[in-house]
């Protein structure tokens, strides 16, 4: 899995960090079956989170796109599939309450969040957990 957080093209000083993710997600990994909530006749080349085939090193990959202005509903989807599979994600998937991932200090000490930077470090738990579930 790949990781690179980058500024939306229309940055603008009061965006507050808000950073895109872009994960490409090689086959090398499993993967979570994500393609169940990006049904391509429901999401817009427009929408906030986009999963999309690609190419990386010339093999074929799925790419997870997260713009910074993503909204809490399609973080809460990934995220009930991704603790659906992992019992021990559990603690941390719970149904009506904050998002515990993606919590970053602002420049005056605020708490703010990132629903891109959540959604990556919960599948990258979700990867570990997965992996050290495989190994033992």
């Amino acid at each position: 899995m790949v990781v690179t957080f980058y500024p939306p093209q229309d940055q603008k000083e009061e965006s507050n960090g808000h950073l895109n993710v872009g994960l490409v997600l090689r086959p090398t990994l499993p993967h979570p079956d994500l393609i169940r909530i990006f049904d391509p006749s429901k999401t817009s080349p427009n929408s906030a989170v986009r999963l999309k085939p690609d190419r990386d090193m010339g093999k074929p990959v799925d790419a997870l796109e997260i713009d910074g202005n993503a909204t809490k509903e399609p973080v809460r989807e990934i995220e009930k599939i991704l603790c659906s599979e992992i019992p021990d994600l559990e603690s941390v998937c719970k149904v009506d309450s904050e998002i515990e991932f993606g919590k970053i200090a602002g420049t005056t000490g605020e708490s703010l969040q990132s629903y891109p930077l959540a959604l990556t470090q919960l599948l990258m738990t979700y990867h570990m957990l997965k992996a050290s579930y495989t190994h033992q």
